[in-house]
């Protein structure tokens, strides 16, 4: 498995493989050391661009959340690197849906193994996200996010949170109500040993523009968790209009920091150009599969330039156009 980052470069780490995919990833003002773990993984070949965006939050309550959240982003980014160099031209949804939820499951296995008998030390949430051959899957266990901000201005939370807020907002209470309760971060799924049964939604959406898929912890949506809201942030960071996934999401830091930084703070962008939907399979589904056969011919990815998926399946679910 890859070894994450020294604690000192965590507090303040940025990753930028190519300039259309990055992260940032940042301690806050408030809540030393920092328990937000971010990957990104990409590749940037001429036939199709393909990445990976993960962050996870540690559990503040649990004393080695840090590392529950670093092995949660290198397991299940690990996970997917392998599946899709086993698997390079997979593009059914309902396999990427597995070979994302796999990657999930992965990551609780290498947390568990890790705990050992530490039941209670070791708790996080989990966003993972991928861009392959014209789909986007997401995966989450937690209130750790997903969007989209389509150049075409839909605007759209990918996720639903695994918290007391969404339960609230399940049943009729307004989300800024709801997400400023006393109890509004108090999840109901986490990773860890401790974890009463773990159950990833796993989500394919098929996009028809342009735009920018975010992976984000709450140390962000915090300060602004409606997605018009977000992105009208986005959309007026202090970065040129060329500025690249990595400094996006550096800049999206700052901004979070001025906002009074009150949590760790982690952030993954990736940039979906038009040119790279036109291979999306006709329709795009969610949550669980079975594996179909290799038919691997290109050479691995390596994680700094990572991406190419598992098949697998999952029941059919509408459409989403973006």
């Amino acid at each position: 498995m890859t070894t994450g980052p020294r604690a000192t470069e965590r507090d303040d780490l940025r990753r930028g493989p190519v300039v259309w995919a990055g992260g940032a990833s940042h301690v806050g003002t408030k809540n030393p050391p920092n328990q937000d773990a971010l990957a990104v993984a990409a590749t940037n070949t001429a036939a199709h661009h393909s990445a990976i965006a993960a962050v996870s939050d540690g559990v503040s309550t649990s004393p080695r959340s840090e590392l529950a959240s670093q092995i949660a982003v290198d397991a299940a980014t690990d996970s997917l690197i392998d599946a899709l160099t086993r698997h390079p031209t997979a593009n059914d949804p309902d396999d990427l849906c597995l070979a994302m939820r796999m990657a999930v499951l992965t990551a609780q296995d290498e947390i568990v193994t890790q705990a050992g008998n530490d039941i209670d030390g070791y708790a996080c949430t989990l966003v993972l996200s991928l861009f392959h051959r014209g789909l986007i899957i997401v995966a989450n266990v937690g209130d750790s996010r997903a969007y989209w901000f389509g150049d075409g201005g839909t605007n759209m939370i990918l996720t639903t949170d695994d918290s007391m807020a969404q339960l609230s907002i399940s049943l009729g209470t307004p989300r800024e109500i709801a997400e400023a309760s006393a109890q509004a971060h108090a999840i109901t799924k986490w990773l860890g040993p401790s974890s009463p049964g773990l159950d990833p939604t796993v989500s394919a959406f098929r996009v028809a523009e342009s735009g920018w898929l975010m992976v984000c912890t709450d140390g962000l949506w915090n300060y602004a968790s409606d997605a018009d809201a977000l992105r009208h942030v986005f959309n007026h960071l202090p970065v040129s209009a060329d500025a690249s996934a990595e400094k996006l999401s550096v800049a999206l830091v700052d901004w979070a920091n001025e906002q009074g930084g009150h949590d760790n703070i982690s952030v993954g962008l990736i940039r979906i150009e038009e040119e790279d939907l036109r291979i999306a399979p006709a329709r795009a589904r969610q949550e669980t599969p079975s594996p179909a056969p290799p038919n691997s011919t290109e050479a691995p990815p390596s994680r700094a330039q990572a991406v190419e998926p598992d098949p697998y399946d999952t029941p059919p679910q509408p459409e989403l156009p973006l």
